[in-house]
């Protein structure tokens, strides 16, 4: 027990003290990610009594998940960025408690301990606690979820894929990024159980849980705009400001997203630019997947905001760190039970990357299963050295 709570306690200090020296405790970093305006705008809204909107207007386009984390923070400690950032760096500190008992699981109890050292002080975890987004929070639930799908695979019982299903569909009032991973867990479930019907009644149970907490937000949409949005309306704006015309001639922009100017209906320019690159320009279309994928794996940060020390800091924590994690997803194929759930967790988020656009703010949910398989390369090596001495 002593050792997740020394884990627990270093963490959050490194999390506070970065928010007290580095970012600044009362910085929302507004100006960085304007993004956290509409979400602090809601999250007040909320705390306040005045409903879901932004300037008394009802709100569809953000997803609700993020905004009631910090109405719920608001309601109990006032209009206090500080708060949310002590908040935000004690869930990424569980964060860490949650990757060492996902290793211990998976792989072996100094597994978990390694992974969870290095979380500890990881820099795209650490980063997120500073500002008003939503990541802290959604990847604190992602290795919640992971979790509850480690115990399923130890025990397919219809109690842990109901918590499974619950926990994903809170991620996805959060981030809709995952709402059509139940269909690879059946793929992943198929391996597991090795039938097809059982993988695909828990995958449909896990499903249909995951709707629980997602129907009565969709209810709520139907009421405020007399139209059918599942969780916001954000999705068709996303998916042009990455597949557009303009982004595949710049250079510096393609494989991540513009902001759209003068655009009315998002669906139909959207589709209009598909439909035309995969007809007249198909290699233009491979050349962009390709350019997403590059930023998304990227070691060097490709915001234009990026400074040398972000460059430095990055190469220093995951671009060390890469070469281990392919080490480990080698080794971890040796084993008796590969874990595929990392697998597919991270496969997830690559195809997400490729219909959106690619960004390292949206490799933030598979950093935790990258750190996994970055320490059982590492264990290896560790036990080799102990071996030879």
């Amino acid at each position: 027990m002593i050792v997740p709570i020394l884990l627990f306690a270093c963490a959050l200090l490194v999390r506070i003290l970065f928010n007290v020296y580095v970012t600044g405790i009362d910085n929302a970093g507004l100006d960085l990610y304007p993004d956290g305006k509409d979400y602090d705008a809601l999250g007040w809204s909320l705390a306040t009594g005045s409903g879901y909107e932004i300037n008394h207007a009802p709100n569809t386009f953000r997803p609700p998940g993020y905004p009631m984390f910090l109405a719920a923070v608001y309601a109990l400690f006032g209009h206090s960025v500080a708060a949310v950032k002590v908040l935000q760096s004690i869930l990424d500190a569980a964060t860490c408690v949650m990757l060492l008992l996902i290793g211990e699981r998976l792989f072996t109890r100094r597994v978990g301990v390694i992974a969870a050292a290095i979380a500890a002080v990881y820099p795209f975890l650490v980063v997120y606690t500073g500002f008003m987004l939503s990541e802290a929070l959604f990847v604190f639930l992602s290795t919640v979820f992971l979790y509850t799908l480690v115990r399923l695979r130890e025990n397919y019982t219809w109690r842990w894929a109901a918590a499974a299903g619950l926990v994903l569909g809170v991620m996805n009032l959060t981030r809709p990024v995952t709402l059509l991973l139940p269909a690879l867990l059946f793929f992943w479930l198929w391996l597991e159980v090795r039938a097809k019907w059982r993988a695909a009644v828990i995958a449909g149970v896990l499903a249909i849980w995951m709707l629980v907490p997602i129907l009565p937000w969709t209810v709520r949409n139907y009421l405020v705009t007399h139209s059918f949005i599942l969780i916001a309306d954000h999705h068709w704006a996303a998916l042009y400001a990455g597949n557009n015309s303009k982004i595949l001639q710049d250079p510096e922009k393609i494989g991540g997203w513009v902001q759209p100017e003068g655009v009315e209906d998002y669906r139909a320019a959207y589709l209009a630019f598909i439909r035309h690159t995969l007809v007249h320009e198909p290699w233009e279309m491979v050349r962009l997947e390709f350019h997403k994928l590059h930023r998304f794996w990227s070691i060097v940060p490709t915001s234009s905001r990026t400074t040398f020390r972000d460059t430095l800091i990055s190469f220093c924590s995951y671009g060390v760190l890469l070469p281990f994690v392919v080490g480990g997803m080698a080794r971890s194929m040796k084993m008796p039970q590969p874990p595929w759930l990392l697998f597919f967790w991270i496969l997830n988020f690559c195809l997400m990357a490729l219909i959106l656009y690619g960004s390292t703010r949206f490799r933030s949910p598979i950093e935790p299963a990258l750190l996994l398989f970055g320490a059982l390369a590492l264990e290896k090596v560790w036990v080799s050295r102990r071996v030879g001495t």
